[in-house]
């Protein structure tokens, strides 16, 4: 079949006909002509770098012209915004339009919240209210009770509670890690030789409060970081 490809605007030079039935290929010349092997219900696709792709099914009232007109429509690349510095420029257009920085903005303002809240400032000034009386920015006299109470608060801090370290099971550390994994995590990912698993766990047993508290179940892979590490220092030591 013989074809041509035209446009309003572009040159349709090297626009590619894809015959995707029959899985041949081939593109238009200087002119848009072009020639390709098709037969009926094969599907032909037709694209181009500025151009929208166009799919066409090969009908007998295409097979029956001489020549096969197609026409594409222009591909419109639109930009969001374009930000352009005086020092990126060169005067030249062609070289310049290669160097500009293209951002994309979502202007979604129906996600914005556009309230001013500062607890900072909120905090401030309700403090401020407290040892004040009065009403809006009208204050009379100074409340010293609750002056004492704001500046004690500043100069005598709570100590923090200290961490209590709750203890998951009444086992040894090496029986509990060994019921926690199989055979092979020792082998496999610790590289231990079988008879030296129980001298690795009687190793990395410190009976420390930290140690115990491994054996949380929700701190499985602190566990096995532990483990992994301490395994390092002991193949380190031993071999």
């Amino acid at each position: 079949m013989k074809g041509i490809v035209v446009s309003d605007s572009l040159e349709v030079e090297n626009i590619t006909i894809d015959n995707v039935t029959a899985k041949k290929v081939t593109t238009t010349d200087g002119n848009g002509n072009f020639s390709l092997m098709v037969k009926e219900k094969d599907t032909l696709v037709f694209s181009g770098v500025n151009f929208k792709s166009s799919v066409l099914i090969i009908s007998y009232t295409h097979l029956s012209e001489a020549v096969l007109k197609i026409k594409l429509k222009v591909k419109v690349n639109e930009l969001e915004e374009l930000i352009v510095r005086p020092y990126t420029l060169t005067g030249n257009l062609e070289t310049d339009s290669k160097n500009l920085k293209v951002q994309t903005i979502d202007l979604n303002l129906g996600n914005m919240d556009f309230s001013v809240f500062d607890p900072e400032f909120n905090k401030t000034d309700n403090a401020l209210k407290s040892i004040t009386p009065g009403t809006g920015n009208a204050f009379n006299g100074v409340n010293f009770v609750e002056l004492g109470k704001l500046v004690g608060g500043k100069l005598f801090k709570r100590k923090p509670k200290p961490k209590r370290i709750e203890f998951i099971t009444d086992k040894i550390f090496s029986d509990a890690v060994k019921e926690k994994f199989s055979p092979q995590f020792f082998t496999q990912t610790l590289k231990l030789k079988p008879e030296e698993i129980d001298l690795f766990l009687a190793f990395c047993d410190d009976s420390s409060p930290e140690s115990r508290d491994l054996l949380n179940p929700k701190k499985e892979f602190a566990l096995i970081d532990f483990l992994i590490k301490k395994s390092e220092e002991y193949l380190k030591k031993n071999r």
